[in-house]
């Protein structure tokens, strides 16, 4: 069996090609506003604050545009939001130990 040089090099390659093409793609997370109208005010707080760094700029100006419609403010829910980011966070941590696979 003859053994291909390349074979080590090439799995590596695959992975970052494949990291570099989710990178490219996942870059800017989009919604539409019929989508954000069906959520709620905590449920896009809670998605503008954990996704922020990724959403693209229409999507950030639907988002004010939806609180402005409701009359809603994301100030309103900082507690709510806190509160399942540190729920997240816990699962995250801990909760992985807690059910192995």
């Amino acid at each position: 069996m003859k053994k291909n040089v390349f074979g080590c090099v090439r799995r590596p390659l695959a992975g970052a090609a494949s990291l570099a093409i989710a990178a490219l793609l996942g870059g800017c997370v989009s919604y539409s506003p019929a989508r954000l109208s069906a959520m709620s005010t905590v449920d896009m707080c809670e998605m503008e604050y954990m996704q922020g760094p990724n959403l693209s700029p229409e999507t950030k100006q639907a988002i004010r545009s939806e609180l402005q419609r409701r009359n809603d403010s994301c100030r309103n829910h900082t507690a709510e939001v806190a509160q399942r980011y540190a729920e997240f966070m816990y699962r995250e941590t801990y909760g992985k130990m807690d059910s192995p696979p």
